[in-house]
């Protein structure tokens, strides 16, 4: 079962300065491996129908920090087709977030994930996000109960700055059974 990602590989410009993009058509290949590896328990791939470096995103760096507004004005620059667009946008340095996420977004189901540093990181926070296009929340953790914290730690979905890759047999179901899978004939 495989999935076709749009890339759209997204510098950013303040005031028309443009700043160095951090990432390129390889490190994205690198990463979606990185992401597959992942996603191969569920036996769902995903493979990069198209990779396009885009004009710089000028855009303020204060109004960078939500993710929600981020998110919004990149899935505004393209129409809708066939295909879940992923935004491959340099480190934020005011953002919480690893990325964001429009499930069920107009007009496409869309993510943005930014620059970490190395395939691993990227292709962790990639998968995270396409995690919450099948319809998985995120996974919290109560560090007071010592056994649910060491069973959790490791999952996908756990929020922030996690380098877990687990999933359980159950956010594997989800996952199948999701929109986004089922659109792509899983």
């Amino acid at each position: 079962m495989s999935v076709p990602l749009r890339i759209y590989i997204t510098p950013f410009a303040d005031r028309g300065v443009l700043e160095p993009a951090q990432w390129d058509c390889d490190t994205a290949k690198k990463a979606v491996d990185v992401v597959n590896t992942i996603w191969s328990k569920a036996k769902i791939a995903f493979v990069i129908s198209d990779s396009v470096m885009e004009r710089p995103l000028d855009m303020a760096k204060s109004r960078r920090s939500s993710d929600e507004v981020l998110l919004g004005v990149l899935a505004s620059r393209h129409d809708p087709d066939n295909a879940v667009h992923i935004y491959l946008v340099n480190s934020i340095p005011n953002l919480n977030a690893g990325g964001g996420s429009f499930p069920n977004g107009a007009p496409e189901p869309t993510s943005f994930v930014q620059w970490y540093g190395n395939d691993h990181a990227n292709g962790r926070a990639w998968a995270h996000e396409l995690g919450h296009l099948m319809e998985l929340d995120h996974v919290e953790i109560d560090y007071s109960n010592e056994k649910q914290a060491a069973q959790r730690v490791k999952n996908l979905m756990v929020p922030g700055l996690s380098a877990g890759s687990d999933l359980t047999s159950q956010q594997i179901g989800t996952a199948k059974g999701s929109k986004l899978v089922k659109r792509f004939g899983g």
